[in-house]
């Protein structure tokens, strides 16, 4: 990994209260509120981890909107004046092959506007 792609988005050393919040709030829709309240704890102590923007999205089984919606634009936004960002909130789930992100959606696609091999520092539950 160059080390300009680990420095074209400056991140936070942990995510704030409010994307732990965000997160929960997205993973009850998904789970009951004690399994949502284990993962969200694991988040918490979860160690920094890196991936690339391509294989996180395609790891989530998501794909980039073609338009840029506001919060979107407001993060690329961030990132272009170098702002320091929240590191995304992940859930891997095994069974269904794939990671859930559970917070940080907007900021892996600005991310990836500015480079699909872009570095994202990521907080993963169920490693």
């Amino acid at each position: 990994m160059s080390k300009q792609q680990t420095h074209d988005v400056q991140w936070l050393d942990d995510a704030v209260d409010d994307d732990y919040t965000a997160a929960a709030h997205y993973l009850s829709l998904l789970d009951s509120q004690k399994n949502v309240d284990k993962v969200v704890a694991e988040m918490r102590e979860a160690p920094i981890t890196e991936f690339k923007a391509t294989d996180l999205l395609r790891a989530a089984q998501l794909t980039v909107p073609k338009s840029d919606d506001r919060p979107t634009r407001e993060q690329i936004k961030k990132i272009k004046n170098g702002e320091r960002i929240s590191p995304v909130l992940l859930m891997r789930v095994p069974e269904l092959k794939k990671v859930v992100i559970a917070d940080g959606f907007h900021r892996v696609c600005a991310a990836y506007r500015r480079d699909p091999d872009v570095i994202l520092q990521c907080k993963l539950a169920g490693a």
